[in-house]
């Protein structure tokens, strides 16, 4: 009775000592049984424990005399020896037995993975779900020690399976830029047209997102408005600080902002965002400076978007017009966008404010009115003789979202609208990106 209580004690702690394990490495348990076991197997394991306890049972019930003290040292020591080795072993078992477990359940997650990347007219759905059922299984073959018994199969079936992946997500973006592809087609853009749509969780599909338009137009007041945000934040200065607007920065324009007046920073943001003042984004520029604006922008991990240029009318061009082209991508302005409408930035209340006072709403606006289900949040246009664009806010069903849609030619509102509504009508249809 004294062994199986020893036995039971010894098992019970081995248990409650895995319970609070992770993951242990066969290699750091001391075999000290390791020379009697060729043990390959998880029965061989079980078989082994099997011979430890019979041992155990084995052994004299340890009594302590004056005639008997060596004896009862040595009995004393080799069942201690032998309970060491019977935790050991069990250790090793339940190490094996969680091994098997994530084997077993990795070859599941994969077998479904391959079956659903069979399926017929897979979509952006379908494609995700293949990705993510092999990044659960290589996340349970990962979890396998590469000591175990299975760790030379595991090693060999990670690398079949992360092949599997890079194939499944190389296949997951050709099948997003296949239903880019056919809504830029269907809604006449030209083959530059440059397409991104996210979701608040950054969950995002684009069409040559990287790709910058022949200009970006108004649309690169944009990353004015968030630089100035950043500086009115750092420097701790008011939104009602009044700015001199100089001359030099007239050009034409439709907003109320005019030369040689002082007006708050705060109107000449809205005046910049919903009226599209060229004046005001001149000003602006004069009062941050293109290094300070890139700098920021640099800082915030933006590596295209840049502001080099003033903006100027059909005829008249502001003084000291700076040097290079503004740059973006339809990527990066998305980005910017969603940090907006995430109230990322400093004063984000402010702008999307401005945003929502667009006064021109022949683009997404006018796109999304007659669609129930979506609800149009804001908007900034643009449009010069090379390109014609817009980045907006959204909601469908509740969940925000922005899209950026932009061409290399002027002139094609029609296109615009269309790319907006049938990418909207998809959002609405396949309730979500993904």
């Amino acid at each position: 009775m004294y062994k199986v209580l020893k036995i039971r004690e010894i098992l019970a702690g081995t248990l409650a000592t895995m319970a609070s394990i992770t993951l242990i490495s066969m290699g750091t348990i001391q075999n000290s049984w390791a020379e009697e076991s060729n043990s390959q197997s998880l029965q061989g394991l079980h078989e082994l424990r099997d011979r430890i306890v019979a041992k155990l049972e084995s052994l004299p019930t340890p009594r302590k005399s004056l005639f008997s003290s060596q004896k009862h040292e040595t009995t004393l020591k080799k069942e201690q020896n032998l309970l060491k080795q019977l935790q050991e072993v069990e250790v090793q078992i339940l190490i094996e037995q969680r091994a098997n477990d994530n084997w077993r359940q990795a070859l599941t997650l994969g077998g479904k993975a391959a079956e659903v990347g069979v399926s017929a007219n897979p979509n952006v759905k379908t494609r995700e779900t293949e990705k993510y059922l092999w990044q659960q299984a290589i996340s349970n073959l990962e979890a396998i020690p590469s000591d175990s018994f299975l760790g030379e199969k595991t090693t060999k079936k990670l690398k079949e399976y992360k092949r599997n992946l890079y194939d499944s997500s190389y296949q997951l973006n050709i099948t997003k830029s296949n239903f880019l592809e056919r809504i830029r087609k269907d809604s006449g853009l030209s083959s530059k047209a440059m397409i991104s749509v996210c979701n608040l969780r950054r969950e995002c599909l684009d069409l040559n997102g990287n790709q910058p338009p022949a200009s970006p137009a108004s649309l690169i007041k944009v990353p004015i408005a968030v630089a100035l945000m950043q500086k009115v934040a750092t420097e701790n200065l008011s939104l009602d600080t009044p700015v001199y607007v100089s001359r030099g920065n007239f050009t034409e324009d439709a907003s109320e902002i005019r030369a040689r007046k002082r007006y708050p920073l705060k109107i000449l943001v809205g005046q910049m965002i919903d009226y599209s003042s060229n004046i005001a984004t001149n000003q602006l520029i004069d009062y941050l400076g293109q290094p300070y604006i890139n700098k920021i922008l640099k800082d915030d991990g933006y590596k295209v978007i840049r502001v080099n240029y003033k903006l100027m009318g059909n005829r008249i061009m502001p003084k000291n017009p700076g040097k290079g082209r503004n740059r973006l991508t339809s990527n990066e302005l998305t980005e910017m966008m969603l940090s907006i409408y995430n109230y990322e930035y400093p004063n984000s209340d402010v702008l999307i404010e401005a945003l929502a006072r667009q006064k021109d709403r022949l683009l997404g606006y006018a796109a999304l009115k007659d669609l129930e289900a979506a609800k149009w949040l804001g908007e900034k246009t643009g449009e010069n003789s090379r390109s014609l664009g817009t980045t907006l806010g959204l909601s469908i069903n509740g969940e925000v979202y922005v899209m950026t849609v932009i061409d290399n030619r002027g002139g094609r509102d029609p296109q615009i609208r269309a790319c907006i509504n049938q990418l909207a009508q998809y959002l609405i249809d396949n309730d979500g990106l993904l």
